[in-house]
């Protein structure tokens, strides 16, 4: 009766967090599924605190990237990627500037920070220079997911495997890596190659135009961002808590302002949201709910069947199993749900850690409700005027997605024999 009530409060909860009924917010929805949860009796008080006391380091680097955001926007980086974008000839080199950008601010910023950057600059320069925006637009989201396996901190799922299973950094520089650079290369490649115009509606002039930053200070940013890249590779190499590094990225950069231009506090009160902590202790506790009413002993045991089978077969199965499950409940639930199937598993083997890994970050690109930063980017061009079908953003994503995924799992199967 417990484990099917859990269940029920489960489905009920992702149903809810794309559906928001009455007008509810995802956190709402995610708090209220965690309460249900709680009281149905498998999780008592203790241990719900003890899930998310145990999972600081990963709240801790959320709010440091929306401290780092709030801080990217203020000291103009927003900016200088529209006029970046604007000296584009073609819809095809706006993507090809899209493509090449999105890496690097994926691999230091997080794939969510890619499309808050990226969205909005990529339709007002499409607009200025009178270009269709699909192709540019799309190879935003792509990329933020198709990277997003680059270090340790370019997606929060990431951080949650590196927490979970003890990852060090040679484990993820040869597990890991070299699937990022293969699944990102053939992922690019493909989104570059798809056709650039469309049938969107032209957006819209917005009333909002971006201020010029003082150059000084752009450039001190500019610096920081570069200097963060080499900084979380050092800490997570010597085992230091990366959330700690995310969280001094943003105060230096909101330092940054107070020295040299004033702080834009529209910019903290618009990318710092306080109840994205609730949902993620929220979902936290519901899924150590689920785990706790013995729902993902099933799961379990098929990654477990996986792992005695042979490498390559081992990381397309776990891959296929995570990107189905990340695209049906989104990567972020998806991620724990499978991350919490694998620590109960005597010995997970590589290959399955890596195949789930793949699954929930390039895998996610599928469908428009696979992962947050694809929530965001539909948000950003639904405000610019601009709106996408789920099946419409299906057929754009196949492709691309699919060149990724087996280049990623590829790789990965080379590396792991």
């Amino acid at each position: 009766m417990q484990q099917a009530a859990v269940a029920i409060i489960f489905i009920a909860t992702v149903i809810g967090l794309y559906v928001r009924p009455f007008g509810a917010r995802d956190w709402q929805v995610a708090l209220a599924g965690a309460a249900a949860a709680w009281l149905a009796g498998p999780l008592s008080v203790a241990d719900g605190l003890r899930v998310i006391g145990d999972s600081w380091n990963i709240v801790l680097f959320f709010a440091g990237l929306m401290l780092l955001a709030a801080g990217a926007e203020a000291t103009g980086l927003y900016a200088s990627a529209e006029r970046v974008f604007a000296r584009a000839d073609s819809p095809r080199q706006m993507t090809l500037f899209v493509l090449v950008g999105g890496i690097a601010i994926t691999a230091i910023l997080s794939n969510d920070a890619t499309p808050l950057v990226f969205t909005p600059a990529v339709f007002a320069a499409s607009r200025s220079r009178g270009f269709p925006v699909r192709g540019p637009a799309f190879a935003t989201t792509f990329v933020a997911d198709g990277a997003s396996l680059l270090l340790p901190v370019s997606n929060p799922v990431n951080l949650l495997f590196f927490e979970r299973f003890d990852y060090t950094m040679g484990d993820y520089a040869h597990q890991v890596f070299p699937a990022a650079i293969a699944g990102t290369a053939a992922l690019a490649a493909v989104a570059y190659l798809l056709p650039s115009g469309g049938d969107d509606p032209r957006p819209a002039p917005r009333s909002v135009v971006r201020e010029a930053a003082n150059p000084v200070l752009q450039r001190w940013a500019i610096a920081l961002i570069v200097v963060l890249a080499p900084v979380y590779v050092l800490a997570a190499a010597n085992g230091w808590p990366l959330g700690v590094v995310s969280v001094g990225g943003g105060v230096a950069l909101f330092l940054a302002q107070l020295a040299f231009g004033g702080v834009r506090r529209d910019c903290y009160r618009r990318q710092f949201a306080p109840s994205l902590f609730v949902f993620v202790a929220s979902l936290l506790v519901l899924v150590a709910a689920v785990s706790e009413a013995g729902l993902l002993d099933g799961l379990g045991a098929r990654l477990e069947s996986l792992g005695g089978q042979q490498v390559f077969f081992a990381v397309l199965g776990a891959a296929l199993i995570a990107t189905v499950i990340a695209n049906l409940v989104n990567n972020w639930p998806a991620a724990l749900l499978l991350t919490t199937a694998i620590a109960g598993l005597a010995a997970p083997s590589e290959a399955v850690l890596t195949g789930t890994l793949i699954g929930c970050t390039i895998g996610a690109n599928l469908s428009m409700t696979g992962s947050l930063s694809t929530v965001f980017w539909l948000s950003l061009a639904r405000a610019e005027g601009v709106h996408y079908s789920a099946i419409d953003y299906a057929r754009r994503a196949f492709l691309p997605t699919t060149a990724g995924l087996l280049a990623a799992v590829g790789a990965a199967s080379l590396c792991l024999r």
